[in-house]
């Protein structure tokens, strides 16, 4: 990849196929996996509600068990790694950094991903 004057990405032919390549795979695994993000989707949106509504009676000063307060904690950890995947999407950067993050993050034992609370 290079600029010219007019400061205008060129990129080579083997960029333009590897991008392309890369699009298709992506393709492939969305059409894969797409009532699987779906449902993990719906999973982790109803799992916040039920944790904030939990949050909602430790700061009534409402009776709480053991379970919800390890409930809660685990839950607000999936909404930071969250937080953190999509503040990443305002960082203007020419490659795909969050599918990097995730690789990466498995790499040296750090799951990103939000996990089933229950």
């Amino acid at each position: 990849m290079s600029e010219d004057k007019s400061s205008v990405m060129v990129f080579t032919e083997a960029a333009r196929a590897k991008m392309a390549h890369w699009l298709d795979r992506s393709i492939v695994w969305l059409n894969d996996n797409w009532v699987k993000v779906k449902s993990a989707t719906s999973r982790e949106k109803k799992e916040t509600i039920e944790a904030l509504i939990i949050l909602k009676r430790i700061i009534l000063l409402q009776a709480v068990s053991p379970e919800d307060k390890k409930f809660v904690r685990s839950q607000s950890a999936d909404i930071v790694k969250i937080l953190v995947l999509i503040s990443l999407k305002f960082i203007p950067l020419p490659i795909p950094l969050t599918p990097m993050l995730i690789y990466l993050g498995k790499k040296i034992g750090v799951d990103m991903l939000p996990k089933q609370q229950r």
